[in-house]
């Protein structure tokens, strides 16, 4: 896209991924429904931090071998879904933040200008064979659904540009500070050197957080979404098994959203809600739903859920995703479609154009459908103005426990080609631990390997490599030790 900074006409490769960044995080994804559905905060090694690190799941996919027997949508059948007719928009011109696990530079993601890399927040940081890619399969499986520009298999806004920020490895696993100092970044250089990040996805959650007031990671969607960036969040993966939507979804501010089965009934209104998607709890339920089951977007050969379930496998580059993670990665796509077209637009103005898409169904109830089903065909005209938007409390603030950071969280950094490298980070959300460079100190991990036992210095051999380009269908030769993949 012509209109995009950054474009310096080089190839992005496997190994020298374009990127615009280095920081901090790593988010959890689960291999079928989320690895058993979004994990309770559970413990993570000792860090001196003012924040919760209890570990973050984000949805990933419900693969066939998962007993997902729905029938596959292909990203251009879910476009023809979405629209009912012509799209009303690409998106070209909108940068897209995708806090994940990284992007793999498959077909329809790797134009030299397609797919920025932020910091690289995730345990592989510091290894230079799989830093700021997707080891996992999660996050271009996303982006796919978001802006691939395949032919044959586009994603929703296939004009935007993705600035994939990783925070996961092989194992999908993060913590709140992570993820919140990744948030952090997209916020504070949402316009440095011609970034227009105008939409953030978040395809996670924390279950157990039963209110947003003094919750870290509402807090930081709610800056994000202040400083003008539209928000949306996985609504969550717990089913009726959870009494409310999952954090940051639980904030009101932002646009949550559950999953409907595309191919349940031609008819939108007739439409089946999994019964995996999160529900409400009657007072926060998910703003909206839309299709999340069995959509086949790019597949990772070698990652982690590719190896895993390799039923999934969809002819020979994609793969099946179901859950949460996927409706929110359709809706970010119609967002950046919206803002393209109208580049003024708040995002409150954004969300409720959304919303007076939506269209109710019959066969849920509200706790789970929120508004009802997103409508692409009614999104082409104005967007909506005079919006009359709720109060809600802040999710930071005096008695939240929670101090608003009154200047840059984030600190130098620059640009290489389009890597970000140089910076470090000092919230006033996390204390003890400090990022700097490539590695964390005083907090769970430093240099090149785990003090855990996952993994040991991620070794990759064989044909896997080709000068500093990817080469061949597969990755092989490439092996994990402790209990990861092979």
């Amino acid at each position: 896209m012509s209109d995009h900074a950054l474009d310096k006409g080089r190839e992005c490769s496997w190994r020298q991924p374009r990127r615009f960044g280095g920081a901090l995080a790593a988010v959890a994804l689960g291999v079928t429904a989320l690895i058993g559905g979004l994990a309770a905060p559970a413990s993570s090694p000792t860090v001196d931090s003012a924040v919760p690190v209890g570990s973050l799941s984000t949805s990933m996919v419900e693969m066939l071998a998962a007993g997902d027997a729905a029938t596959p949508m292909g990203l251009e059948a879910l476009r023809a879904d979405i629209f009912e007719g012509p799209a009303f928009g690409d998106g070209s011109g909108v940068d897209v933040a995708l806090i994940d696990t990284g992007v793999a530079p498959v077909e329809g993601l790797n134009r030299a200008d397609k797919v920025l890399h932020g910091p690289d927040l995730s345990m592989e940081a510091d290894s230079p064979e799989v830093a700021f890619l997707d080891t996992y399969g999660h996050g271009t499986h996303l982006a796919g659904i978001i802006a691939g520009e395949r032919s044959g298999a586009r994603g929703i806004a296939p004009g935007a540009r993705i600035v994939s920020v990783k925070v996961a490895g092989h194992d999908g696993v993060t913590t709140v500070p992570q993820v919140v100092a990744a948030i952090d970044w997209v916020v504070e250089h949402r316009n440095t050197d011609g970034l227009n990040i105008r939409v953030l996805n978040l395809s996670l959650g924390q279950a157990g957080v039963d209110d947003h007031v003094g919750d870290h990671l509402s807090a930081a969607v709610e800056r994000a979404w202040d400083a003008g960036i539209f928000v949306v969040v996985a609504a969550g993966n717990g089913g009726d098994t959870q009494p409310h939507l999952d954090s940051p979804a639980i904030d009101p501010h932002v646009m949550a959203v559950g999953a409907t089965d595309p191919a349940s009934n031609g008819d939108k209104d007739m439409r089946v809600v999994p019964s995996w998607s999160a529900r409400g709890d009657g007072t926060r339920n998910p703003d909206a739903v839309i299709a999340g089951r069995s959509i086949a977007s790019y597949r990772v050969p070698g990652s982690t859920v590719d190896v895993t379930v390799p039923s999934a496998r969809y002819g020979t580059d994609l793969f099946l995703g179901s859950r949460t993670s996927q409706s929110a990665a359709v809706t970010s796509g119609l967002a950046a479609a919206i803002i393209g077209n109208h580049p003024t637009v708040t995002p409150d103005q954004v969300k409720a154009t959304l919303l007076n898409s939506a269209i109710e169904l019959e066969l849920a109830p509200t706790i789970k459908e929120g508004h009802g089903i997103l409508n692409g065909d009614d999104l082409g005209g104005l967007p909506a103005t005079n919006v009359v938007v709720p109060t809600f409390p802040d999710a930071a603030g005096p008695g939240t426990g929670i101090v608003i950071p009154t200047g840059a969280t984030w600190s130098g950094g620059t640009w290489s080609g389009a890597t970000w490298s140089g910076a470090t980070w000092s919230g006033a959300t996390w204390s003890g631990g400090t990022w700097s460079g490539a590695t964390w100190s005083g907090a769970t991990w430093s240099g090149a390997t785990w003090s855990g036992a996952t993994w040991s210095g991620a070794t990759w051999s064989g044909a896997t490599w080709s000068g500093a380009t990817w080469s061949g269908a597969t990755w092989s030769g490439a092996t994990w030790s402790g209990n990861g993949w092979s």
